[in-house]
């Protein structure tokens, strides 16, 4: 989303699929609580956060949760009951399964695109696919390895309960550029941006 901060959109992202409270937030984004604070203070003003109080189980104090309600936030929940719904129905492999489905027929896709390229060539190919698709990617060299980076995770409010979307995402490079992939640091698990080791 256009005009809003990285911690912003994680936190929005977050939100799109399960209501959270300052807290929760505060320690899954390794920010303080003030700075919470703050992001939520200017997502609710933006119309797409809401705030209301969740009683607690047994005696405790109710609390504040607050909640995406922007457009995608209903998408994001739906995707995230149906892949729910397939792992309960079908067993634990079956999402990753229809994940994997999927990736051929981006493979199938692409795959005329990166023919004949070097391997840097097909980075950079896949960068800016993947830039387009909203994932800020870019490649670059360092340390004689390759690597690829994504800067935001358009799936977040997704990966991070289903990880099995960041593992197709891991196999469908290793398909398109024909080495080893190895992922060194997660945006669903915390981490500044997704970058993978390449080869």
């Amino acid at each position: 989303m256009v005009g809003l901060g990285d911690t912003k959109l994680k936190i929005l992202e977050r939100l799109r699929t399960q209501a959270a409270s300052v807290t929760d937030l505060a320690d899954e984004m390794g920010i303080s609580r003030v700075a919470v604070h703050k992001h939520l203070e200017d997502l609710t003003r933006e119309g797409l956060v809401r705030a209301r109080v969740e009683k607690c189980e047994g005696r405790g104090r109710p609390k504040q949760v607050f909640a995406a309600v922007d457009e995608q936030a209903g998408y994001a929940r739906l995707c995230d009951e149906v892949l729910s719904h397939i792992q309960e129905l079908f067993g634990a492999g079956a999402v990753l399964q229809v994940l994997s489905r999927r990736n051929e027929r981006l493979a199938e896709t692409l795959a005329p695109r990166l023919a004949g390229l070097s391997l840097e060539d097909k980075l950079c190919v896949l960068a800016g696919y993947l830039t387009e698709q909203g994932y800020q990617a870019h490649c670059y060299e360092e340390n004689g390895h390759w690597y690829l980076e994504q800067g935001r995770c358009p799936k977040l409010a997704l990966s991070s309960g289903h990880g099995e979307l960041c593992q197709a995402e891991l196999q469908l490079y290793e398909r398109l550029l024909g080495v080893p992939v190895v992922r060194e640091e997660r945006i669903a698990a915390g981490g500044e941006c997704c970058r993978y080791r390449i080869g």
